[in-house]
């Protein structure tokens, strides 16, 4: 009988995944790290007991986070900033665009980084030995308090609001990131499961509104994170993105998720969520 993962990431409710063959069950400095092929999804990333991502479903994820922020951009996003993301997935997508001029991507665990360029080629297709990606091994806080570049797309690649991820919910997480921006620059935070995390989601959008002019929620669906719509949230000071969300798609950029009709569905959203 094979062994399972059993993850307790929303109190009273478990997600069980039939293990199919373990890779690598290891702790870094920072984190326990599991790699390990399932039945159901594919090859999956774990850190701490929480699915990170996985083959069957990432696409849902990963270009949901940059493809309605680049296709709005355009050609106006050169330089991108993304914290977390150490699996490459959300770097594959931003390459796509090759009008990009550099990424840098800052994970403070060295060890997924490494893990995932060796087991998430599928993923990631070698974005984590692309010329144009500079990584950054540290705190989010400490790279962006000494960063001298202002970037035209900020992707908050985060984990759910638990142990030391909980810095990147706090107010002055926002605070920070609106200083490295650039004038008409966008900013997309993974912001949790509304139908469960409902309070933390209420608590992104309320802490935004503190330092941004504009900013809003989509959604989108990915199975593997438990409990239905997955909350992602956009800011920007100059640049309204439900305005710009309407502007012509790049239909050159392959994807298997997102396209123009995602892209406009993604944005209606529930009255819970609204109220």
């Amino acid at each position: 009988m094979n062994s399972t993962f059993k993850e307790n990431l929303h109190k009273g409710l478990y997600q069980e995944i039939e293990i199919k063959k373990m890779i690598i069950n290891k702790r870094s400095k920072f984190q326990n790290i599991e790699i390990f092929d399932t039945f159901t999804y594919g090859r999956v990333l774990a850190l701490d007991g929480i699915v990170q991502i996985t083959e069957k479903d990432e696409s849902a994820y990963s270009e949901m986070l940059v493809h309605p922020a680049m296709q709005s951009l355009s050609k106006n996003a050169k330089h991108i900033l993304i914290i977390g993301g150490g699996d490459g997935a959300v770097a594959e997508e931003v390459l796509k665009y090759t009008f990009i001029k550099n990424i840098d991507l800052v994970d403070i665990d060295k060890e997924v980084v490494e893990l995932s360029k060796k087991y998430f080629k599928k993923i990631n297709n070698y974005s984590l030995i692309n010329k144009k990606l500079n990584i950054f091994y540290e705190d989010a806080f400490n790279f962006i308090d000494n960063s001298k570049s202002l970037y035209d797309l900020v992707i908050a690649d985060r984990p759910d609001p638990v142990g030391a991820a909980k810095s990147l919910y706090k107010s002055n997480f926002y605070k920070k990131i609106r200083n490295i921006m650039s004038k008409n620059s966008l900013a997309i935070f993974q912001s949790g499961v509304p139908f469960l995390q409902k309070k933390e989601l209420k608590k992104v959008t309320k802490d935004l509104k503190k330092y941004f002019n504009y900013s809003g929620v989509f959604l989108t669906v990915v199975p593997s994170y438990i409990g239905g719509y997955m909350a992602l949230v956009w800011a920007s000071n100059n640049n309204n993105l439900l305005k710009t969300k309407n502007n012509s798609l790049n239909s050159n950029v392959k994807t298997t998720y997102f396209n123009k009709d995602i892209m406009q569905a993604s944005f209606a959203i529930p009255n819970f969520i609204k109220e």
